[in-house]
């Protein structure tokens, strides 16, 4: 009996096993110089381990719930000095490997006009809670946490 509850335990385990993994998740800050405006550039590097077809479904900001635009690429070679990146469409993912997941958000300032502050920053709905990377692996539709991103150098443009 407790051979039977054991293996019962390693299937349960192997068959909710994600088919997809976090590697790496950065965010960088741009600032324009003369322009009213930032952008953070997100990137989320993930390695897909089974072959199967996988579907992006949607990126979605953890602290608003709301969905945004995203890229996604396939990195070959990327132990590569200067691996070569490939666009693929997020719904039609096939082959084993890595793949980067890009996304940004834009805030913007005052516009310097008569009458306008100067130095008003908009807030926008930043990823300091994290992101969900919701897909679909055959019928199921599963989910992947980035709980945080590591912050990059800001750019600080003349």
């Amino acid at each position: 009996m407790k051979r039977f509850i054991i293996l019962f335990c390693l299937i349960s385990a192997f068959s909710s096993a994600q088919d997809l993994s976090l590697l790496k998740a950065t965010k960088q800050t741009i600032n324009s110089g003369a322009s009213s405006s930032s952008t953070t550039n997100y990137s989320v590097d993930i390695n897909k381990t089974k072959k199967c077809k996988l579907s992006i479904d949607s990126v979605v900001n953890v602290y608003t719930q709301k969905s945004i635009s995203f890229n996604i690429v396939q990195v070959d070679n990327p132990s590569a000095v200067s691996p070569s990146y490939h666009q693929v469409k997020p719904s039609a993912i096939k082959e084993k490997g890595m793949y980067q997941i890009t996304f940004a958000s834009t805030k913007n300032r005052g516009s310097g006009r008569p009458a306008t502050p100067m130095n008003l920053v908009v807030p926008i709905a930043d990823f300091t809670q994290g992101a969900i990377i919701y897909y679909s692996s055959g019928k199921k539709k599963k989910q992947l946490l980035v709980e945080s991103f590591e912050q990059l150098e800001t750019i600080n443009a003349p």
